[in-house]
């Protein structure tokens, strides 16, 4: 299962079977994928270079797409999305989606926070991902409250269930 970052706020999730581009915009590279979520933050959505979607998900619901299910999650306009690829559950979502929706989440292996906005920083903590990716415009401020300036930077993140961490990891999307 492989988190790529595509830029912007653009994400794809790639499992053995199917392939989710998360908040598509017309400034990524022609990518295939099965389906796209969007987040009801996201205006600035564009599906023209994803090639072969079947589906748009961008309200609350329970999908399933090659395997991959997703559980969108939507309370006052802020969406959180929980996708289960290869048996690894991810959490999607900004920073103050997660921050009013984190009662409402299962729980989860990896939590994938788009820090375009300041929020409670202390949520990430409650919430105990195994792996923690951080991206967006304040993420340097969310790595310095949990004290991981050095966390590595990349644009891919790979993994199987079976080499999930036990201590959370932190990674930092650029």
């Amino acid at each position: 299962m492989d988190v790529v970052f595509l830029g912007g706020k653009t994400l794809k999730i790639k499992g053995k079977n199917a392939t989710i581009v998360v908040n598509p915009t017309s400034s990524i590279s022609k990518t295939e994928a099965d389906a796209i979520i969007l987040s009801s933050s996201f205006p600035d959505f564009s599906g023209v270079k994803v090639d072969g979607s079947r589906i748009t998900i961008k309200s609350p619901g329970e999908y399933e797409l090659g395997g991959i299910k997703i559980s969108a999650i939507s309370r006052n306009s802020d969406s959180i999305n929980i996708v289960d690829v290869d048996n690894v559950k991810i959490l999607l979502g900004d920073g103050l989606a997660i921050e009013k929706n984190h009662e409402k989440t299962e729980s989860f292996d990896i939590a994938v926070i788009n820090a375009d906005n300041e929020f409670d920083y202390s949520i990430i903590s409650s919430l105990e991902p195994k792996v923690l990716i951080v991206y967006g415009e304040k993420k340097n401020l969310v790595l310095k409250s949990l004290g991981k300036e050095d966390a590595p930077k990349s644009s891919k993140f790979s993994t199987t269930f079976e080499k999930l961490p036990s201590e959370m990891q932190v990674v930092s999307f650029e």
